[in-house]
C-alpha cells in the first residue's frame, strides 16, 4: 500500500459496519504466532455478542428485586462452573492464551443465555415463590459481575456500557474475578457439575440467529 498512490485500506468502513468490539473480537480470536484468514463473517459474530450481552444484562437488571440467599441447586451449580472458568480463563491469560480465555468465555456465556436463563424466566419472576425468585436474582448478578469483567479485555465497549448501568466506576479498573469470589455467594464451591459449552462451530451458527434473550 501507498500513501502516495491513495490505496492505503483504513479500517474506518470495518469499524463502522461491525463496531469497535466487532473487529476486535475477530483480532483477539487469532492466537498468538498463528497464520490468522481476514474474515468479515467474524466480525459479524462479534458484534451479535455484543448485542447479546446488551439483551442478556437488560434482563438480568430488569428486575433484580427481591434479592436474597442463593438456595436453589440450579443457580449454585452455574456459579461452580463459572468459578471454574475463572479459574481456568486466570491460568490461561498468565500463559498469553487468550484466545482460549474467549473462546471458552463464549461457550459459557451463550450456554447461560440459552440454557439458564431460560429456565430461570419463571422463578425470577416469582412464579414459585419470593425465596425462588431472590435466588435466581442473584445468582444472575453474580454471573453478570464476573462475565464483564471476563469479556472486558476483549469487548471493551459494551462491557463498560453494561457495568455503568449498575456498577460505579469502570470495568476496566475493577479487580479481575476469582473463582473464590464467583462462589462466595454460596459458601464454596458445590459438588453439582453443569457444563456450559458449546461446539465453536454451533456458536457461530447461533450468533447469527435471533439476539433476544
Amino acid at each position: 500500500m501507498s500513501k502516495s498512490k491513495g490505496n492505503v485500506v483504513t479500517p474506518m468502513g470495518l469499524l463502522t459496519e461491525h463496531g469497535s468490539d466487532g473487529v476486535r473480537y475477530w483480532a483477539a480470536s487469532a492466537r498468538a504466532g498463528a497464520d490468522t484468514i481476514f474474515e468479515p463473517t467474524q466480525m459479524k459474530v462479534g458484534r451479535r455478542l455484543a448485542i447479546k450481552i446488551l439483551n442478556a444484562a437488560r434482563f438480568a437488571l430488569l428486575q433484580a428485586e427481591p434479592r436474597g440467599p442463593i438456595t436453589e441447586p440450579l443457580d449454585r451449580g452455574m456459579l461452580t462452573a463459572l468459578a471454574r472458568l475463572v479459574d481456568e480463563s486466570t491460568q490461561q491469560l498468565e500463559a498469553y492464551d487468550y484466545a482460549r480465555v474467549l473462546e471458552r468465555t463464549e461457550a459459557f456465556f451463550w450456554a447461560f443465555c440459552d440454557d439458564y436463563l431460560e429456565l430461570v424466566k419463571g422463578r425470577r419472576y416469582g412464579d414459585f415463590g419470593g425465596e425462588a425468585a431472590a435466588s435466581a436474582n442473584s445468582a444472575m448478578l453474580v454471573a453478570l459481575s464476573t462475565l464483564l469483567r471476563l469479556f472486558a479485555p476483549f469487548l471493551p465497549f459494551v462491557t463498560e456500557e453494561v457495568w455503568s448501568w449498575w456498577r460505579p466506576g469502570s470495568v476496566h479498573t475493577a479487580a479481575w474475578p476469582a473463582g473464590a469470589e464467583t462462589v462466595a455467594p454460596i459458601g464454596g464451591r458445590t459438588k453439582a457439575r453443569l457444563r456450559f459449552a458449546r461446539p465453536r462451530r454451533e456458536r457461530s451458527q447461533r450468533s447469527g440467529a435471533s439476539s433476544r434473550c
